[in-house]
């Protein structure tokens, strides 16, 4: 009786032991499917988030007006001119009106660091329209070697015809440095020298050292064809010594 007990008990055991595993494997997926399903909308929220901003900064409401100066050469030479682009652009969606640029910052130097040669510190538009910009041209002569800086430009306009309230606008600072008519010789000397000597050469102390090398060698060299020269005329010498002892001093040495 014991024994036919004790194995029904096995059997039920048994027999409930399937059930507590498979449930357990439903959670576990039941819990995999909602992390997926709050990762899914996670994902749809951030690309909506992104779409909606992406289309809040393609352009600006009304006008929007930006300036800048375009270098053609990034070091100068004194008493050569150099050439500055001013580009006024209207990146917004609106024309703008009554647009004016100053220079004043740089026109205090004119005439000290540089001459004003070409253009002006001072230019009026009526209109830019959106999308569209204007541009001219600066030409100055430095004056005076080192670094000269170009300060800010500045920009006024009004986004209704008839005026109405300025916009301001400021470009940014810019920079550059100004070498004496040596120091411009020199430097392209370089340029050339370091193509002539296959990129070896780069600066003055470069070619100073290279000079001194090439200085040592040929003193070198020098000094081995002097002694030459003088050992084979000592030798001469002696041999017509020995010709005349011998009485053939009239022979010819061959």
């Amino acid at each position: 009786f014991l024994s036919s007990a004790d194995d029904e008990n096995k059997q039920n055991r048994r027999g409930q032991s399937p059930p507590t595993q498979q449930s357990g494997d439903q959670d576990g997926d039941e819990m995999m499917s909602r992390a997926g399903m709050w990762l899914m909308l996670a994902a749809c929220a951030g690309v909506m988030v992104s779409m909606a901003a992406g289309d809040s900064q393609e352009r600006v409401q009304g006008a929007f007006v930006h300036v800048h100066k375009d270098f053609e050469v990034f070091e100068g030479q004194v008493g050569k001119e150099m050439v500055f682009s001013v580009e006024i652009h209207n990146m917004g969606e609106g024309d703008a009106y009554n647009v004016d640029f100053f220079d004043d910052a740089i026109q205090g130097e004119n005439g000290k660091a540089f001459k004003l040669k070409e253009g002006s510190f001072k230019n009026h538009f009526d209109k830019i329209e959106a999308g569209d910009y204007v541009t001219f041209k600066q030409v100055i002569v430095p004056l005076v070697p080192g670094p000269l800086l170009i300060p800010s430009s500045v920009v006024t306009y009004t986004e209704e015809k008839s005026g109405g309230k300025k916009i301001s606008v400021v470009g940014s600072v810019d920079g550059f440095n100004v070498l004496t008519t040596a120091q411009a010789n020199t430097k392209t000397l370089l340029n050339v020298g370091r193509y002539a000597s296959f990129g070896f050469c780069k600066t003055l102390a470069d070619w100073l050292r290279l000079a001194a090398i090439v200085g040592g060698i040929a003193a070198i060299t020098l000094t081995k064809s002097t002694f030459t020269k003088a050992k084979a005329m000592g030798e001469s010498r002696r041999r017509k010594q020995a010709m005349k002892a011998l009485g053939v001093e009239d022979l010819k040495d061959n």
